[in-house]
């Protein structure tokens, strides 16, 4: 199984910002549904892959709910975002 890593966020979340509603999808889900399981092929791994986006955007972990919780429903729509695109500005995504 593929390990689901920051440069598959990425490009995940590149074509998941060109979607209507951003917010209401989930990177490593399959077809960006927020509604299935995360991570078609890293099924798995949906903690890791959780950690991995919000991680991406420089959220700490600090509770077991956090951990699989998206951040749109931490830091609120705009704000994360904006986070993503200044994340992956730096890291040289974009």
């Amino acid at each position: 199984m593929k390990e689901y890593t920051d440069a598959i966020h990425a490009k995940r979340l590149l074509k998941m910002l060109e979607k209507k509603n951003p917010c209401g999808c989930c990177p490593p889900a399959k077809r960006f549904s927020a509604g299935e399981n995360p991570n078609g092929g890293w099924l798995n791994q949906k903690h890791k892959a959780c950690q991995v986006c919000q991680n991406f955007v420089g959220l700490k972990i600090k509770w077991w709910f956090d951990g699989n919780k998206c951040p749109c429903q931490r830091v609120g729509k705009k704000r994360a975002i904006k986070r993503t695109w200044l994340a992956l500005e730096e890291k040289g995504y974009i």
